[in-house]
């Protein structure tokens, strides 16, 4: 009953032909995997933060604060294998007649470089997961008779062996008498991308996240006339994305059809994208960093004064 047995006879022959090429072969070599990260702030008030691009091998961190009378602006940025973590802020009040604006912005992106093993000459299909969360929010409170606004957005993207995915994109406003606005974000994106194994049985390929968010907000005081009352005017935005954007595992690896078990991966990071990269949740660790980064402005700023 060769039609019954053809589906058996068919796996046996791939695991064995899979299972002598890999023994044989050396693990193929690979470029380095690279990180990036940067964080800018402002205040417009001559206290300008910029990191400047940050570049590693490995994990890379980058973070900026301005902070002065009527702004706390900051940003802090992360990016390591399989991974990126970013937030940004933008507080901002009046003080007397004189407005105040400020801007947190953050990005951090990876890329990796990967080999999987698999029998030499064929193509497969490889699927798996990447999930982003966080969320972005704005307040906005002052005289409808100014301008006082908020408004925060966030940008993500990835790639497997050559397949893109745009997870996501925002914006949120909120002006004058807007009190508060959130829009929490989040969401599991499977990919799924060909991938081709070659002579000497290995498929290779990267991945890459970026992710970029801002953060701004300008509060602006309203009198009528000089005798008048001033109506006070305050102002937030942040995008918080301590756990941006990470990889989920693989979940599945089949060649003509046929799921692939106990194959080979190697990465130029050392990371086994078999598995989740979720990062250790931490947003306690993002806020006491972004909280030190502002006590130095703010001592800075005391110390010129």
């Amino acid at each position: 009953m060769p039609g019954l047995a053809s589906p058996v006879v068919r796996t046996i022959l791939l695991a064995i032909a899979w299972v002598a090429v890999g023994a044989a072969r050396a693990q193929p070599a690979l470029p380095a995997a690279q990180a990036y990260a940067q964080a800018t702030s402002t205040d417009f008030a001559g206290n300008a933060c910029d990191s400047g691009l940050q570049i590693g091998i490995g994990s890379v961190s980058a973070g900026c604060a301005s902070v002065s009378s009527g702004v706390n602006a900051g940003s802090v940025a992360t990016a390591g294998s399989g991974a990126v973590r970013l937030t940004a802020n933008a507080d901002t009040h009046s003080t007397g007649t004189d407005s105040h604006a400020g801007i947190g912005w953050s990005s951090a992106s990876f890329v990796d470089w990967i080999a999987i093993a698999g029998p030499a000459g064929k193509t497969g299909m490889l699927t798996g997961t990447i999930y982003f969360s966080g969320g972005i929010g704005a307040k906005a409170n002052g005289s409808a008779n100014t301008s006082t606004n908020a408004g925060a957005s966030y940008s993500f993207s990835a790639s497997l062996f050559g397949q893109n995915v745009a997870l996501s994109g925002g914006v949120l406003q909120a002006t004058n008498s807007v009190s508060n606005s959130t829009n929490p974000a989040g969401g599991a994106f499977t990919v799924t991308a060909p991938i081709s194994f070659g002579s000497d049985g290995w498929a290779l390929g990267s991945m890459t996240m970026t992710a970029i968010t801002q953060a701004e907000s300008a509060a602006r005081p309203y009198r009528e006339t000089s005798i008048s009352p001033i109506i006070d005017a305050d102002a937030r935005a942040s995008a918080a994305f301590g756990h941006t954007l990470y990889w989920g595992g693989i979940s599945s690896l089949t060649v003509d059809g046929v799921e692939l078990n106990g194959y080979a991966l190697t990465s130029a990071s050392g990371a086994d994208y078999r598995f989740s990269t979720a990062p250790v949740p931490e947003p306690s660790a993002f806020a006491l960093l972004l909280a030190g980064l502002g006590a130095i402005a703010w001592r800075k700023g005391r110390s010129r004064g």
